[in-house]
């Protein structure tokens, strides 16, 4: 660690916002805390702190006896549910190393996952997506995989149903069963626990490892600056096996004694019902989620409950959607943030509106913020470029040391990849990906800049801009777009007038428009753009 490096290290020490706290005694802690007090409900099931420490340590036992050690890694890919909760807490209780994986990937891309992570001990649902899909079932194309890798587990388990050759997951033990001896100690805060494999904007998943200092630095930050409590209730429809839904279905709430109203999926009419019967306060997720909901509370009379908090982060965020929210009833703001450091920067509800819908809002409590040249010089503040950043929450690194030399400096600065600029009073714009930037003609620009003026069109209820190879001009626009709900096609003409109004420029119109029913996303709501390049996009109907 470079001299400058440790500086930084030690002033996150000094304002406490680095601390030696275990993830794997979060639970155990709230049990001893709040043991009657409820910690999640799922569909008609509803558990307690103590109900889920029991669970967790019995589950953790069975590992152990198994032969599964501290700093073994556990990988799982279930869907959202109270088993996906367990796993979790059960490997951080014995000092394991979690690795749940998103449930969108098969075979191609966990071979690489599995090949990487060498798992002591796997999981995997018997069901895809919560419901079995064209008689597809993860587990047994799992078994086939392990066999070809020649990977063999101390534990396999299949989840849901009962499986020739696997084990189930142990069931929750009644209140009066004696707890299990001889668990080891969680492990030390510094070193790794968790490895999460990028979602899948690019081609190719990196893992991404995380300590408990990461995790609970982020935890606390959100608690402390939102002045969350044990009286909210968070609603997640995220998949639990990405950074914002296991922070907010399980971290948070662990942190601080709330409950969590976890849902098996992103589903909008049943996260409305949700949040209305359990008084949801709190959610964090992708723009797509924030819309669904708007538009339903738009609808809605007075008597239904709404959410009071958003946090928005994960796609292009229309300053008109955090305006649309906040007419509505609910205080939403954009956040930046991402797998390798969850949320680095936000607003706060009591921010101006304008702030909030334009804006990413100010570096979190410890974290720095700066756009940099392309010799990852520092820029002046409002000149757009690379956002790179330095934050408690920031992961350890990736298991490929060689991307983490690419992405991180000896100063401890992480290049995200991100465009953008930080304001003369610290707030930050983030304009567009280094990968996402269209060059036409020579004029180069970005995709971002475009689908939030596109996307604020009525009949649109999402977009996506990509470059398309032109002969004369190197790449031209071109937008796929998903209607609002009732919308019909409005024409390329209205669009274009639309844009006009608008004063975009002219170089930055899309010259051709697809309509699609829907938009290639990662299940935590970011739109993979090297899809819009298959067969099935490309094909799409023109629509001029």
């Amino acid at each position: 660690m470079s001299p400058g490096a440790e500086r930084y290290r030690a002033a996150l020490r000094r304002r406490g916002l680095e601390t030696d706290e275990e993830i794997g005694g979060l639970l155990r802690s709230a049990a001893a805390l709040w043991p009657n007090r409820e910690a999640v409900v799922f569909g008609t099931t509803r558990l307690t702190f103590a109900g889920l420490h029991r669970w967790s340590e019995r589950v953790a036992a069975d590992l152990v006896q198994a032969g599964v050690s501290p700093g073994d890694r556990i990988l799982w890919q279930v869907p959202n549910s109270l088993e996906g909760l367990v796993l979790h807490l059960a490997g951080w209780r014995i000092g394991a190393v979690c690795v749940p994986v998103v449930p969108l990937y098969r075979e191609h891309e966990m071979a690489h996952i599995i090949g990487d992570s060498q798992p002591a001990a796997v999981a995997f649902s018997t069901r895809s997506g919560g419901t079995r899909s064209g008689g597809r079932r993860p587990v047994d194309e799992m078994q086939v995989l392990l066999d070809r890798l020649g990977v063999r587990p101390l534990v396999r388990y299949a989840v849901g149903e009962a499986v020739p050759g696997w084990s189930s997951l142990p069931q929750a033990p009644g209140t009066d069963d004696p707890p299990p001896a001889g668990l080891p100690e969680p492990g030390p805060a510094h070193e790794p626990c968790l490895v999460l494999y990028t979602s899948g904007t690019t081609s190719a998943p990196k893992g991404v490892m995380h300590s408990s200092r990461s995790l609970i630095a982020e935890a606390r930050t959100i608690q402390q600056v939102y002045g969350l409590s044990p009286a909210d209730t968070f609603l997640m429809g995220a998949p639990i096996t990405h950074i914002a839904g296991l922070l907010c279905a399980l971290v948070l709430p662990a942190a601080i004694g709330a409950r969590t109203a976890l849902l098996p999926g992103w589903d909008p009419d049943m996260a409305v019902r949700v949040a209305h019967e359990e008084r949801a306060t709190f959610c964090q997720g992708a723009t797509v989620f924030l819309r669904d909901l708007v538009d339903r509370y738009e609808k809605a009379g007075p008597e239904l409950h709404r959410l009071s908090l958003f946090m928005c982060g994960g796609s292009a965020i229309p300053p008109s959607l955090i305006e649309r929210a906040d007419a509505a009833g609910v205080k939403a703001w954009r956040a930046w943030g991402m797998t390798e450091a969850p949320t680095t920067a936000f607003s706060t509800p009591d921010d101006p509106l304008e702030r909030r819908a334009h804006t990413e809002g100010r570096p979190s409590p410890g974290t720095e913020i700066q756009a940099v040249d392309p010799g990852r010089g520092p820029l002046p503040p409002g000149e757009t470029g690379e956002l790179r950043v330095r934050s408690p929450e920031q992961m350890l690194g990736y298991t490929d040391p060689a991307l983490t030399a690419e992405q991180v400096d000896d100063e401890g600065w992480f290049y995200s990849g991100d465009v953008g600029y930080v304001d003369s009073g610290g707030w930050l714009v983030m304009t567009g990906r280094l990968k996402d930037i269209i060059n036409r003609g020579g004029e180069k620009f970005s995709a971002q800049d475009i689908e939030q003026v596109v996307g604020s069109h009525p009949a649109i209820a999402s977009v996506a801009v990509v470059g398309r190879p032109d002969e004369r001009l190197g790449e031209c626009v071109v937008a796929f777009v998903v209607l609002a709900d009732g919308a019909r096609w409005p024409g390329a003409a209205e669009l274009t007038r639309h844009l006009e109004q608008a004063k975009l420029a002219r170089q930055k119109f899309p010259v051709a428009w697809y309509v699609v029913d829907r938009l290639p996303m990662t299940l935590s709501g970011k739109v993979q753009k090297h899809k819009l390049a298959a067969p099935e996009y490309a094909s799409c109907e023109r629509r001029d």
